[in-house]
């Protein structure tokens, strides 16, 4: 298990704990809120925000036909572009943004970014390696 150390935390944290909490500094509505977390010893526990009438929104996608028309198109982009510039302001890299870590609640139409187990803190260098699947 990877860890990193953060301002205001005196040990290393698991790399997903601490760039979810970095993601987190400061007011955002498009990304998921760390409420708590434990280490055990061979793996730690994260308990996330998770609000009601959701799901990713591949399988929204994939509940409505295949398709979406562009109204909820334009509406998740948006978010995920919000998402995206507030974890780069606060020196996060994602590093895997696509539909399945997106969670919309389709009763109000929020969304959320989630899981960033594929992340790194941002960097002005090139990444070199990829994580997730092609």
């Amino acid at each position: 298990m990877e860890c990193i150390s953060i301002p205001d935390h005196p040990e290393p944290l698991p790399k997903e704990v601490a760039l979810t909490i970095l993601a987190n500094k400061g007011p955002s509505m498009d990304i998921i809120k760390l409420l708590d977390w434990q280490d055990q010893q061979d793996f730690y526990v994260m308990v996330l925000e998770r609000f009601s009438h959701c799901m990713d929104v591949f399988d929204f996608v994939g509940r409505n036909g295949g398709s979406i028309d562009e109204r909820f198109a334009r509406l998740i982009m948006w978010s995920a572009t919000l998402a995206a510039d507030a974890c780069c302001r606060r020196g996060v890299y994602h590093g895997d943004i696509k539909l399945e870590n997106l969670l919309i609640n389709f009763k109000k139409l929020d969304v959320k970014l989630i899981d960033f187990g594929c992340g790194d803190l941002l960097t002005e260098s090139a990444y070199t390696s990829y994580s997730g699947v092609f």
